[in-house]
């Protein structure tokens, strides 16, 4: 039995998405149904992107009974309150290429691409993006809306602590706590936790000064 899907947002998060949602359905048996993207972008109305169409905005979920996952590597809170849908609602999407230890948990919502090891005692949690070729050890804790970018790798007992953004290639020590919504910049070496809402950066990673913080 096909299970449908749509995953929300049509840039390069989604569309990669959509290439392991490819990938598991060469797999026995198929699993997903790919209905589509969906994008509040007026100019990708109607748009075939990679093969895959989109086929409306997210207020299209309106009648619509199957699962979705949400690509957006940005901002990814802000559009689950929006859409306003219960857990399983959502997806889980998991590469065939990724090594996920039986003794970790994924949440509701979570993509977890190619090349990405978890290992054992690691918990993540809901609408969490790890892209390609993360390394998780033993004993994490991840926590709702975290994204991971391709390459970065966390040490043992590390905390990554809701909506914070790990950046492409990053190091992060064994025990260091990522605080909420904090950035680490790519390449950055993390030796010691990172306080909320700030941006660290370097090897190794420095907090970047208030005046120079993301918006």
């Amino acid at each position: 039995m096909l299970n449908d899907l749509l995953i929300v947002g049509a840039g390069g998060t989604s569309r990669e998405i959509a290439d392991a949602v490819s990938d598991i359905n060469r797999c026995e048996p198929r699993c997903w149904n790919l209905l589509g993207f969906l994008d509040d972008d007026p100019a990708k109305q109607g748009t075939v992107i990679d093969g895959v169409s989109v086929v409306g905005t997210m207020t299209s979920v309106v009648g619509y009974t199957g699962q979705l996952i949400i690509g957006i590597a940005r901002n990814r809170r802000a559009v689950v309150e929006r859409l306003g849908l219960p857990p399983n609602r959502y997806a889980t999407i998991v590469h065939p290429s990724a090594s996920i230890s039986p003794h970790a948990s994924i949440g509701a919502g979570t993509a977890i691409l190619q090349n990405v090891v978890v290992t054992s005692g690691t918990t993540i949690g809901n609408h969490v993006l790890i892209l390609q070729g993360v390394t998780m050890a033993h004993d994490q804790v991840v926590e709702d809306f975290v994204t991971t970018a391709t390459g970065a790798s966390m040490g043992g007992f590390v905390r990554l602590r809701a909506d914070s953004y790990i950046g492409l290639g990053a190091s992060i020590f064994p025990g260091v706590t990522v605080n909420e919504n904090a950035l680490v910049g790519t390449g950055s070496v993390v030796m010691r936790d990172v306080p909320a809402h700030r941006t660290v950066l370097g090897n190794p990673a420095r907090r970047l000064p208030e005046n120079l913080r993301r918006h």
